[in-house]
């Protein structure tokens, strides 16, 4: 019957660790290709690995999974960002708001989705 009355605790320490893993990918992969897009496929690619995971313990709903999803994508693409991509002499303004706005926009969609299909499902009483 799950926890019908009793709200879970965030374990924020859980969610950075995972971000903390997401970080070092990606920033792996950022060093090693300097590619946008590359960086934003390893963010991903951690994001439908927490989704796997969350689906498979049906403990989340569609808000906390949204929560922990985008926390999880933002803090593991922030370093690689701040440090790889920004940092690159071949971008000029307009290119790195468009990048910014275009990552944004997908993690928004990609998190959403996520959560969707990491939800737990209805339970008939």
């Amino acid at each position: 019957m799950g926890n019908l009355f009793l709200r879970e605790k965030e374990k924020w320490l859980t969610w950075s660790l995972w971000g903390l893993v997401g970080a070092a990918l990606t920033l792996y992969i950022a060093m090693s290709t300097k590619t946008p897009y590359l960086v934003a496929f390893s963010a991903m690619s951690i994001l439908v690995l927490l989704t796997w995971w969350m689906q498979r313990s049906k403990r989340f709903d569609f808000g906390r999974a949204f929560k922990v999803c985008l926390y999880v994508v933002m803090l593991s693409v922030l370093p690689a960002f701040i440090l790889v991509i920004m940092p690159s002499g071949d971008l000029n303004r307009f290119d790195l708001i468009f990048q910014v706005i275009s990552f944004v926009s997908l993690s928004l969609l990609a998190c959403s989705l996520c959560s969707l299909i990491a939800r737990r499902p209805k339970q008939y009483y």
